[in-house]
């Protein structure tokens, strides 16, 4: 009985202690103030409420149109990009929002980019990478500050390495009354795309699954 009791133990400690790693890093990386120079900033978009940002949301927005003002400052004329398609229940789409959000903060029309087909993480940085494409930019040779809520920092920035982007990412502080929900469904969301990650190619080897396409 007790062998089975430590099997069941070492699982549970393993996930407290990467938990403790997460959240260790969330506080040090995410509020890390950052490097100047960027000819693109990326906000990535989340759920609306009623149609408006919500807090979340509103909290990446203000921490973009900081970022902005940062750039602007020190003589840069930065791309800002909106990220975001239109979600189940939502009656427009968030890169259109959250647009007319930084406009009305002051951000100039002209250095918007509405991003208005992607649908989660990976897809908000693929869809921006052929927006910039677009307009004769090449993502990948683009100095890039990618701006979220500071629990989903970690996870953007695996995603954003893993396409190639050369970004840094900041992020925005997360209300008191969500932290806890939002930090622990996004620890979930990390140990599920880690999982993944580590089956995907034992799944391939044995004859299961094929590649996907990107842009």
């Amino acid at each position: 009985m007790r062998p089975l009791l430590v099997a069941l133990r070492v699982p549970s400690l393993l996930v407290l202690v990467a938990l403790i790693a997460f959240t260790a890093h969330v506080l040090v990386c995410a509020r890390r103030p950052q490097r100047p120079g960027a000819d693109v900033i990326v906000v990535l978009g989340c759920r609306l409420r009623d149609g408006a940002p919500g807090r979340l949301l509103a909290s990446r927005l203000d921490r973009a149109a900081e970022v902005y003002r940062f750039e602007r400052e020190r003589g840069g004329t930065p791309l800002l990009v909106t990220s975001g398609g239109q979600g189940p229940g939502e009656s427009a789409a968030e890169a259109d929002v959250m647009a007319d959000y930084l406009e009305a903060v002051g951000i100039p029309p002209a250095a918007l980019i509405r991003e208005n087909r992607s649908r989660n993480t990976e897809e908000n940085l693929r869809c921006t990478r052929r927006e910039l494409r677009a307009r004769g930019l090449d993502p990948h040779a683009t100095r890039m500050t990618v701006v979220t809520s500071d629990f989903h920092v970690f996870r953007t920035t695996v995603l954003a390495r893993r396409l190639g982007l050369p970004a840094q990412v900041t992020g925005a502080r997360t209300a008191c009354c969500v932290v806890q929900k939002a930090f622990l469904r996004e620890f979930a969301a990390v140990l599920a795309t880690a999982v993944a990650t580590a089956v995907r190619p034992l799944l391939r080897s044995a004859g299961f699954g094929g590649g996907r396409g990107g842009a």
